[in-house]
């Protein structure tokens, strides 16, 4: 898929796929639950062959759990870019603040496409266009009538900047939901590293990345949201998740 891309757009991503995907045991007692399959192909498979079509060109995969299963599985494929591990010992004992900077250590450039591993998407069109966006550091979202408490919420000021970023926000007053894809360019890259590397020693790992985001724009670190068309995408985090994501792309493979 060709289009006109900034200098700075990324080249490589990191993908987060370090969890022990709990919430779907047994299906997750003997692989990550990236591994897991919707029309006969592996969430982790799909979303590889998904971001080669659009340009990326190496891709980090943070492990965790099941780290070998992982790499024997990945291996095995025939993919369209380069893959490197990088493993997150303490994976289990944190949120994924942690591995967003085990994979940024892995980075050999400043910009870079960053991806939940547990996510569906129909297509992608719409990653291409979050590529070639001008701007550096952009978030993709969703917007809902209704959002919950459990939800990365995001609220917009003018121009698509974000103003809150937190599964704290109140529902009332946000825009819609971040779905898990987004791009850092090198207008923030070190700062977000070195706001990572500073957590990390003081041992706060509890964290999200969209939480150091947050963090960050009152700094001067700009981060603005895109938004994305409804049923473009999906993200699996319990046994009811899978089977709704293999509805949903049976219908997307009726369309």
């Amino acid at each position: 898929m060709s289009k006109t891309r900034p200098s700075h757009s990324p080249r490589e991503a990191i993908l987060l796929v370090a969890g022990t995907g709990s919430r779907l045991r047994p299906l997750t007692e003997d692989r990550p639950k990236c591994l897991l399959e919707v029309g006969g192909v592996a969430l982790l498979k799909r979303l590889l062959d998904q971001l080669a079509a659009v340009g990326i060109e190496r891709a980090i995969l943070v492990t965790g759990y099941l780290h070998e299963r992982m790499v024997a599985q990945v291996e095995s494929w025939d993919l369209g870019l380069e893959v490197a591990f990088a493993p997150n010992p303490t994976y289990a004992s944190e949120n994924n603040a942690v591995s967003t900077l085990v994979g940024m250590r892995a980075l050999q450039g400043d910009s870079f496409l960053l991806c939940d591993g547990d996510i569906l998407l129909r297509q992608t069109a719409w990653v291409a266009d979050l590529l070639a966006d001008t701007r550096e550091n952009v978030l993709t979202m969703i917007r809902f009538d209704a959002l919950g408490q459990e939800e990365m919420k995001i609220r917009l000021g003018d121009t698509d900047a974000i103003e809150g970023l937190s599964k704290g926000l109140d529902p009332q007053s946000s825009h819609g939901e971040s779905l898990g894809v987004q791009k850092v360019g090198p207008s923030a890259f070190e700062a977000l590293k070195d706001r990572l590397e500073a957590l990390n020693a003081e041992e706060r790992v509890r964290l999200y990345y969209e939480d150091v985001f947050a963090e960050l724009i009152p700094q001067g670190c700009a981060f603005y949201a895109r938004e994305v068309a409804p049923g473009s995408w999906t993200e699996i985090d319990t046994i009811d998740d899978l089977e709704a994501a293999r509805a949903l792309y049976q219908s997307w493979s009726v369309a």
